[in-house]
């Protein structure tokens, strides 16, 4: 069974490489893989092996579970607005962020 929609993941690659500034060129070279070949994967038409899948989230500093969810409205997904917030953090900040979200997910019954 196929349940992965190609089309949408690669609008999705397509929208975060342009957001976080990457070419195709640049892209492509990084993962190994050819600009053509990057090009029929954002537009849905060839499928990729899970490491170029891994290789691509990395280099745009994603998760692979960010690229493969489909959501209609980005700003309406409560998971994509905490990443969101979380990346524009320095490292400390972060790690604050990250512990007070860890400690009120442990406690969300009490509430």
């Amino acid at each position: 069974m196929n349940n992965i929609n190609y089309v949408n993941l690669g609008k999705k690659i397509k929208s975060t490489r342009k957001e976080r500034g990457y070419t195709q060129e640049k892209l492509a070279e990084i993962c190994d893989i050819s600009t053509g070949f990057l090009g029929h994967i954002e537009r849905g038409t060839r499928k990729l092996s899970l490491d170029t899948l891994f290789c691509i989230a990395t280099v745009l500093n994603v998760s692979i579970d960010y690229l493969l969810i489909d959501s209609a409205n980005k700003s309406d997904n409560f998971l994509e607005q905490m990443d969101s917030v979380a990346r524009s953090l320095n490292p400390s900040a972060y790690n604050s962020f990250r512990k007070t979200v860890k400690i009120l997910a442990e406690h969300i019954d009490e509430m």
